[in-house]
């Protein structure tokens, strides 16, 4: 009966609360809660223990309120009692319950009430108990007092049959006015204890409701802070409507103190659709629904059109009168934008992945991501390579896999760094330590990352590479044995080409100038024995001497290694190309850019003089080239030097006879540049020299 009220009273409270919008503070609560006459206790509903009672509670179990918040269910009420237990399975199955029960007062002494008990959750999410406690031995005591008078009666009754007919009318007189001032009596304190249990559960439920109210009301305004749409909760009864803060961002319109009237609503709409809309809305307010939704055209603050569709919720009083519309606005033309947006992040973002996934497969170095939440790790196909272990899929756990792969005397001082380190606000990290790998072999790695942090400075991820100095060492040293290797093959072909130039002068020597001179030589002992042809003899003497001379100018000319200093290098290569058409037909073309002989050495440039004569050479013999174009151009740190023929060119891929090429290729790399050679049968021949100009 009593639950019943307390049901009856608070349905009533909840349809008058809904159009109160004078929101009652806390305080208002938890005065109501704490003065009600009832013994009142909330309880976490699952384990029974007692969050908060008011002075009624304790007052009942002779407990301060410090005492009783300390306590369980269990310590006031005789969980043994068959009652109990029967009203926690109701209350479980129905979310309320109503019962007899045996409580235990701090003095241990016991007595029977009356509970009513209800479920409900805070603005926690937490499960709640309220549970109101009626102390009904006094209305037991009162029974018993009733029965006992019944008793009295029936035994007057018994004696007053043996008395005479007035006797007993008078006795039944008295009689009946004893029952009737004892019923009184009973009645008025029934109806006081009623009228004091009402005016509790009136002030709890009002209580409760605003409480909801207000919570309903800082709900609403979180949501209009965040949302894409735009948020309104519109007051029918002063036509002002509250819009969320995301009504400037969609819309553009920046609403002071975030309120609007219906009839400023009503501005921003086409004209050709403002009475629809306003009809629509007002007809669906008169009428029994409790929603309404439409779409229509919208004038943002710009001047341009939105396409819309608003939703809302209608809440209504006791009497069934509209007193608020709650809602949502979503701009559709906005959403498309955004879904776009979306999409093209989406393809970014797996762009980027397939970048990073490349990335790790051809890296040298181990590259790795480690989420921070999950403590996933992934690993690139490096760590495979230097280190011999297998990871399915490229992940693996950062905790249990990879702190077994350091070695047991760095595995401490590395965990602990990594920890603190992530606990700071620094945003990179490195650190050079040792990794056992599969075979047990031992290899000291530098690792090197970046660590991301949210806004509020929390790190939860961190990308990273791993590089295995003891593999670098290995390779710097095969690659000095490389740089010497090649050294001595430079040497060997420079001893060779030595060799080569000194075979050919003894060949033109001795096949050449030795010929032109025995032969003027011939002709001088002819012109001795004399004659009518001794001036002749002597002429064609002259003659073979003179072209003997200019063969040993034109060998010795070869063998001058001062050719730079006297001349230069652009005018070296010009020299170099007249003497080579000459003899050869073929068209030479030299181009110079930007290229000044003060910013090079002579000994470089003599080295470049030497790679045009090489590849000249080359071409002579090989390529059967009808033009050749020479380019020497130096730019603000390099050297480039490009000899294109239009010969019948060949394939790089297979391995030339003869040094030629690999001579050219040793004198760029002498001076730590490049020689590339792209050609096609076919299709000439490109060589591109690149050489650093601060040698």
């Amino acid at each position: 009966m009593m639950y019943k009220n307390l049901q009856s009273i608070t349905k009533k409270l909840n349809g008058t609360f809904k159009k109160n919008t004078a929101l009652q503070g806390d305080n208002l609560r938890y005065l109501a809660f704490d003065n009600a006459a009832q013994a009142n206790i909330i309880t976490a509903a699952n384990t029974g223990k007692i969050i908060t009672v008011n002075s009624a509670a304790c007052k009942l179990f002779g407990y301060s309120k410090k005492e009783l918040v300390t306590k369980n269910r269990t310590d006031i009420f005789d969980i043994r009692d068959s009652s109990f237990k029967k009203l926690l399975k109701q209350r479980k199955e129905e979310g309320k319950s109503v019962g007899l029960i045996t409580a235990i007062k701090k003095s241990a002494k016991t007595f029977t009430c009356e509970i009513t008990s209800a479920v409900f959750t805070d603005q926690n999410g937490r499960k709640r108990a309220i549970t109101t406690v009626a102390d009904i031995s006094p209305r037991i005591l009162l029974q018993k007092e009733i029965d006992s008078k019944k008793e009295k009666v029936v035994a007057d009754n018994i004696s007053i049959a043996k008395l005479t007919q007035k006797e007993i009318d008078i006795k039944k007189e008295k009689t009946v006015a004893a029952n009737i001032s004892i019923a009184k009596s009973t009645q008025k304190k029934i109806d006081i204890k009623k009228e004091k249990v009402v005016a509790a559960n009136i002030i709890l439920a009002r209580a409760k409701s605003d409480a909801r109210v207000v919570e309903n009301n800082k709900w609403i305004k979180s949501i209009a802070k965040t949302s894409y749409d735009v948020m309104w909760d519109w007051d029918t009864a002063t036509n002002q409507i509250y819009a969320g803060d995301s009504i400037e961002e969609v819309f553009g319109y920046k609403v002071q103190n975030n309120t609007i009237s219906f009839s400023d609503f009503l501005k921003c709409l086409l004209p050709a659709e403002k009475s629809i809309v306003e009809k629509k809305i007002l007809k669906t307010l008169g009428s029994s629904k409790n929603s309404w939704s439409d779409s229509y055209m919208l004038r943002r603050k710009d001047g341009s059109i939105a396409e819309v569709t608003s939703r809302g919720s209608i809440l209504r009083d006791e009497k069934g009168k509209a007193v608020r519309l709650i809602g949502a606005t979503k701009d559709i033309n906005r959403l498309q934008q955004l879904e776009k947006k979306l999409r093209d992040q989406i393809i970014i973002q797996e762009e980027q992945r397939k970048k990073f996934l490349l990335a790790a497969k051809l890296s040298f170095d181990v590259i790795w991501d480690w989420d921070l939440k999950t403590n996933e790790v992934f690993l690139g196909d490096g760590f495979e390579e230097l280190f011999g272990y297998v990871i399915k899929d490229n992940k693996g756990n950062m905790i249990t896999d990879w702190v077994n792969y350091l070695h047991p005397d760095d595995k401490e001082a590395i965990t602990i760094e990594l920890r603190n380190t992530i606990a700071s606000a620094a945003a990179h990290w490195e650190h050079a330590y040792r990794v056992t790998r599969a075979d047990g072999s031992i290899a000291k790695v530098y690792v090197r990352a970046s660590i991301i942090r949210h806004a509020d400075g929390k790190a939860h991820r961190m990308i990273g590479a791993m590089q295995d100095l003891s593999r670098q060492k290995i390779l710097e040293e095969k690659l000095e044995l490389e740089i010497k290797l090649k050294g001595l093959q430079i040497a060997e072909a420079a001893e060779d080409a030595k060799e080569t130039e000194r075979s050919d002068i003894g060949k033109e020597l001795h096949d050449n100038i030795n010929q032109l001179l025995g032969t003027s030589k011939m002709y001088i002992e002819m012109a001795k024995r004399g004659g009518a042809n001794s001036h002749m003899y002597l002429n064609r003497s002259t003659e073979y001497t003179l072209s003997a001379i200019e063969e040993i100018r034109k060998l010795s000319k070869g063998l001058i290694t001062d050719i730079i200093k006297n001349m230069g290098l652009a005018e070296a290569i010009e020299k170099l190309a007249a003497d080579m058409m000459e003899v050869n037909p073929v068209k030479i073309y030299f181009s110079l850019k930007k290229f000044t002989e003060n910013s090079v050495t002579n000994k470089l440039k003599l080295n470049i003089l030497r790679m045009v004569q090489e590849q000249l050479n080359n071409i002579f013999k090989h390529a059967k080239a009808k033009e050749i174009w020479i380019s020497l151009t130096k730019k603000q740190k390099t050297i480039s030097l490009i000899i294109t023929d239009n010969g019948i060119g060949f394939n790089t891929a297979v391995k030339q006879n003869g040094i030629g090429i690999e001579n050219i290729k040793n004198r760029a790399v002498s001076y730590n540049g490049t020689a590339n050679f792209v050609s096609q049968p076919g299709k000439g021949c490109v060589l591109t020299v690149t050489i650093p100009s601060e040698i």
